[in-house]
């Protein structure tokens, strides 16, 4: 049990330098995938987003708004320490395994950035906020983006970590 709870911390401190230097590059990568698809919703589509000192900055012919991009993809340090804590972390399937959630997980951090841009226009704009989405669009988007920072974001790392350990 030992080495494998000092693999995982090894691999917590790894995955924590290498996502807090490589933070501020990926934010740019995940803003300039997810400005396409905000502009699917009408109501977004004068939005322009951009990544500068970690925040995700939406400009345009809607109000200004910052989205924390590291609070949305921090997920990926439990998902690294999880993998190395695994009894041949460098098998080959192993190495596979990861790579294959990583992208998945890369996919949901542009899916979450879209969840966070949606919300923050729900609910924290005021005047623009009732009048473009409502009510039930307030809760919707305020409870979408809570369910995923407490549940979403850690439980598919969860299940991408559990579905491909040996079970020998």
């Amino acid at each position: 049990m030992w080495p494998r709870v000092l693999r995982f911390v090894v691999g917590l401190i790894l995955a924590a330098l290498v996502w807090y230097n490589l933070t501020p590059l990926y934010d740019g990568f995940i803003a300039a995938a997810a400005t396409p698809l905000v502009k699917i919703d009408p109501r977004l589509r004068g939005a322009h987003l951009a990544a500068a000192d970690r925040i995700i900055k939406v400009t345009g012919s809607v109000p200004a708004a910052n989205i924390p991009a590291d609070q949305l993809t921090y997920n990926v340090i439990l998902l690294v320490a999880l993998f190395a804590s695994n009894r041949k972390p460098l098998r080959d399937r192993n190495v596979v395994a990861l790579l294959v959630s990583m992208l998945i997980v890369v996919v949901l951090h542009v899916i979450a950035v879209l969840l966070s841009v949606e919300s923050t226009y729900a609910v924290q704009m005021g005047a623009w906020s009732e009048a473009h989405y409502g009510t039930a669009g307030y809760f919707f988007w305020m409870y979408a983006e809570i369910f995923y920072r407490l549940v979403g974001m850690f439980g598919v790392v969860f299940v991408c970590w559990w579905l491909t350990i040996s079970r020998k």
